[in-house]
């Protein structure tokens, strides 16, 4: 049984527990909880069996049967969630788009009069020329670009305030 597994069954031992002390109306709630816990993580194919294996659950709903139906007849895992290709599609057309667009406001707002060792201007030429020879490396290249700015600016937070010593350490 894996982490996740033993984490779902203790969660579903939990509301159980809960749900017998609970009046009528708490009970209708649980046993939602319940029934969700079971499609979410243990799949339908397993919620039929659970179902008359005295755990409390009831027979699945007809959508979770047809899901079940569904996933029998095309031979697809049930924990397997597949992107459909439009949205696939749209997903990596808008990061490239996105890519694009910010090297353009960035060669937009740098500076007018730099010179030819500049930094700044070096950094903004070398994107202009990567969107131009390989507009998916520069997609990529953002995307990293973005995930170490977020990362710094997280770290950022996380640090404790200056001036202060390490924890634990007194001043004599």
């Amino acid at each position: 049984m894996t982490d996740a597994q033993a984490v779902h069954a203790h969660y579903v031992a939990a509301l159980t527990r809960r749900m017998q002390g609970a009046p009528a109306a708490v009970q209708r709630v649980l046993q939602g909880k319940l029934q969700r816990a079971a499609h979410a993580t243990v799949g339908p194919e397993r919620v039929e069996g659970l179902a008359h294996s005295g755990t409390g659950i009831p027979n699945p709903s007809p959508l979770a049967r047809l899901h079940l139906h569904i996933t029998q007849a095309t031979g697809t895992p049930s924990g397997a969630t597949r992107e459909l290709r439009s949205a696939q599609g749209f997903r990596e057309t808008w990061a490239r788009v996105r890519a694009e667009e910010d090297v353009t406001e960035a060669v937009q707002r740098g500076p007018e009069n730099a010179g030819p060792l500049n930094s700044h201007m070096l950094v903004l030429r070398s994107l202009g020329l990567l969107r131009e020879l390989s507009p998916d490396y520069l997609r990529r290249f953002m995307a990293h670009a973005d995930t170490l700015l977020w990362l710094d600016e997280a770290g950022g937070l996380l640090r404790p305030p200056a001036g202060k010593g390490k924890p634990g350490r007194q001043k004599k």
